[in-house]
């Protein structure tokens, strides 16, 4: 099975075959890896897909990312398509980093919140900063400041997550 052929029909307003996808890869690290293969392809549709994919498999096994921990990161820093950005976001606190890492994953994450007009990507990134704070929580006062500002200005997604992240804060 070729995974990024299977992903590149259609649109970026469905997810095509996803979930065939996954459960062909499973926990399997070659096609994990192949999968992984997908996010830098030159077509949007089949990155979009590999990126959902590749968030949705590791909800159940995160192990398969830490063989892709520094590509991953390096993804962080180039993605632009909001798509890829927003599951990237999901999958970093998924993985461990050293205190600096995680502080240049929350920056990156930050430059998102203050630029993104996905709202997706917006509370996607919040919620990965909270995530990474439970493990590193010098960020807390920072996370703080951003859900405050979310809270006030956000729209009523990202408000509704703000209060809930507070809350938990």
């Amino acid at each position: 099975m070729d995974i990024r052929e299977l992903l590149s029909d259609g649109d970026l307003r469905s997810i095509g075959h996803v979930d065939q996808v996954i459960e062909y890869v499973g926990n399997d690290p070659d096609r994990f890896k192949e999968l992984m293969n997908g996010l830098t392809d030159d077509r949007p549709v089949v990155r979009m897909r590999s990126a959902d994919a590749m968030e949705k498999v590791t909800r159940h096994h995160p192990e398969l990312l830490q063989a892709h921990q520094a590509s991953l990161f390096q993804q962080l820093h180039r993605a632009t398509q909001q798509e890829v950005r927003w599951h990237l976001a999901q999958v970093m606190p998924r993985m461990t980093w050293t205190e600096e890492e995680a502080a240049d994953i929350a920056h990156v994450l930050t430059d998102w919140i203050d630029t993104e007009t996905s709202n997706i990507v917006i509370v996607n990134s919040l919620q990965a900063i909270f995530d990474l704070s439970a493990v590193h929580p010098r960020f807390r006062d920072e996370l703080r400041a951003l859900l405050e500002t979310q809270l006030e200005e956000g729209s009523p997604a990202l408000k509704s997550r703000a209060k809930k992240l507070l809350q938990k804060l």
